[in-house]
């Protein structure tokens, strides 16, 4: 077996006229950079890449015999609060990076960057809260849609969710 070499650079130093530099140690410079840069980028766009939101209830499909369905739904890596008090929404500047739900009725998502209509079928949730219920709805199929928007009421990218339930008799 032949007994490895250490490689060696010489490199100019302060005061000197070189220094001497190992490659290994140069190797553990370089790649404990390169993984902390990495993982700080990582970190930064795996939470906004996996930014989710769902319903918690009702289940997608689920039949609902009651004059009352609860709905209830979330979100992951994506902070909900409420609109802060006095903003307005003609002229302010919302909040980068937070939002609040949207309640659609029969409306599917909205295209990213829409902003999210009072009434004609959508229900805010300014608030910050996360659960209504659908109350004496007649027989039939109806698609809830949960959407978020920031303080202007703006869609989200990926943040929408649509199920079906149906409404029996």
């Amino acid at each position: 077996m032949r007994p490895t070499r250490r490689r060696e650079a010489v490199l100019p130093g302060p005061g000197r006229s070189e220094s001497v530099v190992r490659f290994d140690s140069l190797r553990t410079i370089v790649a404990t950079g390169l993984a902390i840069v990495m993982l700080a980028a990582g970190a930064t766009g795996a939470a906004a890449q996996d930014a989710r939101v769902f319903f918690m209830s009702p289940a997608d499909g689920s039949q609902h015999s009651d004059d009352v369905v609860s709905i209830e739904f979330g979100a992951e890596n994506y902070p909900i609060s409420a609109i802060p008090e006095g903003f307005d929404q003609e002229t302010g500047t919302p909040r980068e990076g937070v939002g609040h739900y949207h309640l659609g009725y029969n409306t599917g998502c909205l295209p990213v960057g829409k902003i999210i209509p009072q009434g004609e079928g959508w229900q805010h949730f300014g608030d910050g809260s996360n659960t209504t219920t659908l109350e004496n709805a007649p027989a039939g199929t109806y698609e809830l849609t949960v959407q978020i928007g920031d303080d202007q009421h703006r869609t989200q990218k990926g943040l929408c969710a649509t199920i079906s339930i149906d409404v029996t008799d």
